[in-house]
């Protein structure tokens, strides 16, 4: 049977629900940016982002429906630390959304696995889910997304350079500096080629051969390629001359390479938020314990128990 030809939809009556909708959210809801993910390179077995970035950011308003505040599990202590789970659900107009963003990025809707960025706790939240049919058809047409968010957790495979600093600090605060020395032709001798990660490098300006204590500079390891003969260094101390005469030397490899030319580069480096330490263990166990004295290297077959 037909529906009744006298209540049909009715365009305007949609224009002014959804005028009324946006009205609602400017008026009760709050001022977020928007960033969207850019996929730099992506797995396409599971499907996931092995590389991803977030260059741009937008203000727009939404609702904020859990009022009573944060849901999810919240702060909770695990194996792994402290970790924090709290998750939220927005409201954002689909007309306003259009306007916003999808005019300058070609975005149709919000996407799963964008950022919201919450003022006024300073929060990053993660989108995981976009319901877009609630309220479902209303008056015959939709008028908004609910966004499912959880906290975002930010790793090394993210590059975040939005332009708002409360954002970008999520990963300046874990930048570290490094500068690329691009090595010439070695001092030592064939038996110490290469240096060590983790380990004290130092240079006495206008010498080679010196010692550690008689260093004017000194700087920590933080990777050594053999092949291309470039060496990353980090936490420099002192002025490290560069000129073609100019060599360092590792503390405790005895390493020793002339300077051909250097370059300035960042990395993105963990830090344990109490001391602004290298966060992780493993880091410790890399580059601070000697693993001659722990494991015996020698050992042909470790399983055999000495029989072999």
């Amino acid at each position: 049977m037909a529906r009744n030809p006298y209540f049909r939809d009715y365009g305007g009556e949609q224009n002014v629900t959804e005028d009324l909708t946006i009205e609602t959210i400017k008026t009760m809801g709050r001022d977020m940016i928007y960033v969207p993910r850019e996929i730099i390179r992506r797995d396409n077995l599971f499907g996931d982002d092995i590389i991803s970035k977030f260059n741009e950011g937008y203000d727009i308003e939404m609702y904020i429906q859990s009022v009573d505040g944060f849901e999810g599990e919240g702060d909770i202590i695990s194996r792994y630390g402290l970790q924090i789970k709290d998750r939220i659900e927005l409201l954002v107009s689909k007309r306003r959304f259009e306007e916003e963003v999808t005019t300058i990025e070609g975005i149709g809707r919000p996407r799963e696995g964008d950022l919201i960025f919450f003022p006024l706790s300073k929060t990053i939240f993660e989108i995981n889910f976009v319901e877009h049919e609630n309220p479902f058809y209303q008056l015959g047409k939709l008028y908004v997304y609910k966004l499912s968010c959880e906290i975002f957790t930010h790793d090394q495979k993210q590059e975040i350079e939005t332009g708002f600093d409360d954002i970008d600090i999520v990963e300046d605060e874990r930048k570290e500096y490094v500068l690329k020395l691009n090595l010439g032709d070695r001092i030592s001798s064939d038996s110490y080629i290469n240096y060590l990660e983790g380990e004290q490098i130092f240079q006495r300006s206008g010498f080679t051969g010196a010692t550690a204590s008689e260093a004017t500079a000194t700087a920590t390891v933080i990777d050594w390629n053999s092949t291309t003969k470039i060496l990353q260094i980090s936490n420099l101390s002192g002025t490290l001359a560069t000129g073609s005469s100019e060599s360092v030397q590792g503390a405790n490899s005895t390493t020793e390479y002339h300077i051909a030319s250097t370059e300035n580069t960042s990395i993105i480096v963990p830090n344990e938020p109490q001391d602004s330490g290298t966060m992780g263990d493993n880091d410790d166990i890399e580059y601070n314990v000697d693993f001659d004295n722990i494991f015996d290297f020698t050992e042909t077959d470790p399983f055999s128990e000495g029989d072999y």
